[in-house]
């Protein structure tokens, strides 16, 4: 996995499978101080990825921008770049308009 500086963050590039569609998020933030992997809701959608309002579960973000609530579910198998995961718990949220990202990588990923 590579990545680029850019106003001082680590971002990279990386294609997202999910039951078979890809997509490629190409302005992701790698943060290891984040807990969670966050998604932005509207590109996932467009490879199928959906909330799931009936095992999805309301998480409360904090961070330096302040709060944000998400929806944490657990998806059966997603690939991020070359890595293969399976039973991966995600959050889905409004990343790109608030944070300008389109998705956010956090330690759990590691």
């Amino acid at each position: 996995m590579k990545f680029a500086m850019k106003d001082h963050l680590p971002l990279i590039s990386a294609e997202i499978e999910y039951n078979g569609k890809k997509k490629i998020f190409k302005n992701m933030l790698l943060d290891t101080g984040c807990s969670s992997t966050i998604l932005d809701t509207d590109l996932c959608e467009e490879i199928g990825l959906m909330l799931d309002l009936e095992k999805a579960v309301t998480r409360k973000m904090y961070g330096i921008g302040g709060t944000e609530i998400c929806i944490e579910q657990v998806v059966k198998s997603m690939n991020i770049g070359e890595f293969h995961l399976f039973n991966f718990t995600i959050q889905l949220g409004d990343v790109r308009e608030m944070h300008g990202f389109d998705g956010i990588i956090g330690s759990i990923f590691f």
